[in-house]
């Protein structure tokens, strides 16, 4: 089989690491990186439209498997913008990493085909992300994923978790918000399927959610039991009123589970 390439933006990440370990043997991995260092890495601010082109005719991959993360409206939407255009220009296709986050977390499970109904910023700027490669790269995919859980490295809940411990704090964790939480390999090499299919069998909207339905609290107490901590260093504690957060978010994956025989391993079990 020929050997494919595929840039990896945000491959220092903690989803970026899982996909370098987990990458098919036919997969040329590119990895990019904003500013943590990364061996073999291209450094790319993915907000600069002149260096996000250079880069990516640079390497001429046959997919952008675009992972980076961060919090703010630029590195969302104008560094997917940069990513789609020059996609475009290549003729790659991008598969987006998204999120639950563009449904309100009303309870209700929510098909692929829904339409979003964001409540927060992250919510609404990952919506315009998934137009932008969803209306201008052939091929072009969106894959909506839940809580990510990993202990190593320590996904951000666990480092939360373990750092109160060392210092002797108890952390407070949602009873009233559930979450779906999917294996950090698992959603990897679901992503590596993903990627491997052709174009036309690639495009469109993924939901990779993780099997259970557990509150905040729920998931904390997981982490505890896993790594081995005193069970005082995590507590429950109810939402407070006024505060805007997906309460529910559920995700239906018919597309995943026929396509790619999604189906994930419970967390922390």
């Amino acid at each position: 089989m020929a050997t494919s390439t595929v840039l990896l933006t945000g491959a220092s990440g903690l989803l970026g690491t899982w996909l370098g370990r987990t990458a098919p043997g036919d997969v040329d991995v590119v990895p990019v990186v904003h500013s943590t260092p990364l061996l073999g890495a291209v450094r790319v601010d993915l907000r600069d439209a002149t260096a996000t082109r250079a880069a990516v005719h640079q390497v001429a991959p046959q997919v952008i498997l675009h992972t980076a993360y961060a919090l703010d409206e630029a590195s969302i939407v104008d560094a997917t913008a940069n990513l789609a255009a020059t996609a475009t220009d290549v003729g790659t296709s991008v598969v987006l990493i998204s999120t639950d986050a563009v449904f309100s977390g009303d309870g209700r499970a929510r098909a692929e085909s829904d339409e979003p109904d964001p409540v927060a910023d992250y919510g609404r700027w990952k919506v315009e992300a998934e137009r932008l490669v969803s209306g201008g790269t052939s091929g072009g995919a969106v894959v909506r994923l839940p809580l990510i859980v990993s202990l190593d490295p320590l996904d951000h809940v666990a480092a939360r978790i373990v750092e109160a411990a060392s210092s002797g704090e108890t952390t407070p964790w949602f009873t009233d918000e559930l979450r779906q939480p999917a294996r950090a390999e698992d959603l990897a090499r679901a992503l590596w399927q993903i990627v491997a299919l052709d174009a036309p069998a690639r495009s469109g909207t993924w939901h990779l959610p993780g099997p259970e339905r557990l509150s905040r609290f729920q998931i904390a107490q997981r982490y505890v039991e896993a790594l081995d901590l005193d069970p005082g260093v995590a507590s429950g504690a109810m939402t407070p009123p006024g505060l805007t957060r997906p309460r529910d978010l559920h995700l239906s994956a018919d597309r995943a589970r026929a396509a790619i025989r999604w189906d994930p391993s419970p967390v922390l079990a």
